[in-house]
């Protein structure tokens, strides 16, 4: 009798010898070919093929960790052909073993395991599974790390707060206010509702208690008064006048600003003369600011306008600037400052000095500003010349005016030493003068002057 094909497949697979081994992995695509399987007719497939164990191949190497299409060769089985598919199973069914990406039929299954990279990991992963991708927030730098860092290494720091200023010789020096209603001065930073935030920062400047101008001006301007002070060089002004704007900007409710515009909207403003002093208002700002909500960004000539117009981009409650800076910015409608609520001038003898007086005029009588009056002034000088009175009365309303020790001079506690160099020995006798300062634990600053 004539047999029939499928006939003869059934037979051959009766008198083939069982065995439970799988076929043997296909090390690369040349035995690809040559290890094709044969179809099996569907109504065959139900029944368990015992094929005969294919011809050993030496074991192919491993192949090396990383990216690329070394994920196909792995330890699991591979099937040539969607076809031939493991005895019992669908033939579009993947290996066996939880490669899970790592063989020719997980491909279809894990997604992505060749171009994922890495091989019989799992699948490899998305675009956007990368750890970080998706965080990008810009978070504060922590202006105290470095501080925290001293004290964590348990330093005796106790004895070394507040060297450089003498608190206790503070109590004898001579405060003068006039106007009406002048809020009675404070003895501790505690008895001033500053919020939480800010006397934690304050804590963490090793503040013990406040200098005679802050005594008496941050009750002034908390109180909401307009102020004229003239203080010593080296009294405290700068947190005179940062502890009630942040205090003011943290309770007030913030306005509603215009989206979608690159204008920058600050809500205090304070001017400076000079770049130096401006990044060191700054960077104090940011002390007394951390954790607070209150963003701090700073302007000045003589650096890039680019890097200042990103950071104002980002946002700002407080902007330091010297008047030139501020004026570019403001013709290039980059700022504007029509919601500034506070508006602090430091050092205005000194700008008045330097021919800043029509550009100061210009900013806060000629542009956005609001006028004095719905605004908070703040003006703060070491002199009292007849160019500062006169600013005073244009720029503030009904201001309270407070003057601390002797107008026009240092504090007593600052001691200035002037020394004539060599050009030859200066770079030595400054290293000097610096490692004595560092052996005997003082502190000060040192100015180096190239004169000829």
């Amino acid at each position: 009798m004539r047999s029939s094909w499928a006939d003869s497949v059934a037979n051959a697979e009766e008198s083939a010898p069982a065995t439970g081994a799988s076929p043997a992995p296909v090390a690369n695509h040349q035995n690809l070919r040559s290890t094709r399987s044969t179809y099996v007719p569907p109504h065959l497939r139900s029944q368990a093929p015992a094929l005969a164990p294919a011809p050993a191949l030496a074991p192919a190497p491993a192949p090396a960790p990383g990216p690329g299409p070394a994920a196909v060769q792995s330890s699991a089985s591979v099937q040539p052909s969607g076809y031939a598919a493991i005895a019992g199973g669908s033939r579009w069914a993947g290996p066996a073993s939880g490669g899970g990406g790592s063989a020719v039929g997980g491909l279809r299954q894990s997604g992505g395991a060749v171009r994922g990279g890495g091989g019989g990991g799992g699948g490899g992963g998305g675009w956007n599974s990368r750890p970080g991708w998706g965080d990008r927030r810009d978070r504060e730098p922590n202006p105290f790390a470095n501080i925290e860092a001293e004290e964590a290494a348990e330093v005796d720091f106790e004895s070394q707060a507040n060297t450089g200023i003498n608190f206790d010789a503070y109590e004898d020096i001579p405060v003068e206010t006039s106007g009406h209603d002048v809020p009675p001065p404070v003895n501790t930073f505690a008895e001033i509702d500053l919020g939480d935030a800010l006397n934690e920062n304050i804590r963490r400047c090793k503040y013990v208690k406040p200098t005679p101008v802050q005594r008496h001006a941050i009750p002034i301007s908390i109180g909401g008064r307009d102020l004229m002070a003239c203080a010593q060089t080296g009294s405290g002004k700068t947190a005179a006048f940062c502890f009630p704007i942040i205090s003011g900007i943290m309770k007030s409710r913030p306005p509603q600003r215009p989206r979608g515009s690159r204008t920058a909207y600050p809500l205090a403003l304070i001017l400076s003369p000079t770049r130096e002093l401006s990044v060191q208002i700054h960077e104090e700002t940011k002390k007394f600011a951390y954790q607070t909500g209150v963003r701090v960004v700073v302007a000045y000539g003589g650096a890039p306008i680019h890097h200042q117009l990103r950071d104002l981009e980002r946002g700002v409650e407080i902007l330091v600037a010297t008047p030139g800076r501020l004026m570019d910015l403001l013709e290039r409608a980059r700022v504007s400052l029509q919601m500034v609520m506070y508006l602090a001038l430091d050092e205005a003898d000194r700008m008045l000095d330097m021919g800043f007086e029509p550009q100061i005029r210009k900013i806060v009588e000629q542009m956005d500003m609001p006028p004095r009056g719905v605004r908070q002034t703040m003006l703060f000088s070491a002199t009292f010349p007849k160019e500062i009175q006169r600013m005073a009365s244009d720029f503030l309303a009904d201001y309270i005016f407070l003057a601390v020790g002797r107008v026009g001079s240092s504090t007593d506690l600052i001691a200035q030493r002037v020394e004539f160099v060599l050009e030859a020995d200066k770079r030595s006798y400054l290293m000097d003068l610096l490692h004595a300062q560092k052996a005997n634990g003082a502190h000060g600053k040192v100015w180096c002057i190239n004169s000829s």
